[in-house]
């Protein structure tokens, strides 16, 4: 019971890696506060975890939205009374066909004309294809979703002496995913601003750290043709993508004490492929 007594709010927490860092939570005695724009499914993991830690609760929250996250933080105080751990979980990848088979198809031609070792003569074109909108959703829900979550919680744990805050990052805002500029940049913006947050709450006790998954096998990933997955695979020293169980386990470290002398870090669980990047 690692986290017993701990309040813990989660968003995207309806299903995926959130789901299933909120289950791990409850079974180690935190209450979990499981947010997500997806208000029934939200409900359905809040009741799993009242089975493990009873007092979990859900509601909506759209992590784009600032107004939306004050009016969650706000429900949050009302049923938990506070926060000692955040998640910010929520995440898009994006789901557009036009533009997922633009950036297969060169994908694939890149591939082929590689292995005959003439020279590449397909080119990508996924910057050129983004719009002002589908740039500025993934900043938003990434990127601005932590950043509003961080700013509601913050005082709230310099109030009561501390806490811990964990953020998603991912292998690629290290790396780069062909394909998926404005998610590299995102998640990119992610880790370099979780550095930022856990010099400026080391002097009240907030840990800030960020996890940075590879290739897991979630909803997230329901777009992605089995082709690519299989290369991904055949790319990950591992063999295999991984699972939102090896995830969860490294946010259940860092809410921890286990992780006391641990922020401004990345945990980065991967299978190895970052040596294949």
């Amino acid at each position: 019971m690692k986290l017993e007594g701990q309040r813990a709010f989660i968003t995207g927490a309806a299903s995926g890696l959130g789901a299933e860092i909120a289950l791990l939570y409850a079974a180690n005695g935190a209450r979990v506060y499981v947010s997500d724009i997806n208000e029934d499914a939200a409900a359905s993991v809040a009741a799993r975890c009242c089975e493990l830690t009873p007092g979990s609760v859900s509601g909506p929250c759209d992590v784009s939205d600032s107004s939306s996250v004050k009016a969650a933080f706000a429900s949050l105080l009302t049923e938990l009374g506070g926060i000692d751990i955040l998640v910010n979980n929520a995440g898009i990848i994006h789901t557009d066909p036009e533009y997922l088979e633009a950036n297969a198809s060169a994908m694939k031609a890149q591939i082929e004309e590689s292995m005959q070792g003439e020279g590449i003569k397909t080119h990508l074109r996924s910057i050129e294809l983004l719009s002002d909108e589908m740039f500025d959703r993934m900043m938003r829900v990434h990127m601005y979703g932590t950043f509003y979550c961080c700013r509601e919680a913050l005082p709230l744990m310099r109030e009561q002496g501390g806490g811990r805050i964990i953020n998603m990052g991912s292998l690629m805002g290290a790396a780069s995913l062909t394909g998926a500029p404005d998610y590299c940049a995102a998640k990119g913006a992610i880790m370099a601003f979780t550095r930022a947050t856990a010099r400026e709450g080391a002097s009240y006790g907030v840990r800030a750290n960020a996890i940075a998954p590879g290739f897991i096998e979630t909803p997230l990933l329901d777009p992605v043709d089995k082709t690519t997955l299989d290369l991904i695979a055949m790319q990950t020293p591992m063999q295999r993508l991984g699972t939102a169980s090896e995830v969860a386990t490294s946010a259940l470290f860092l809410a921890s004490d286990d992780s006391s002398f641990f922020t401004g870090q990345v945990l980065a669980p991967n299978g190895g492929i970052y040596m294949s990047q």
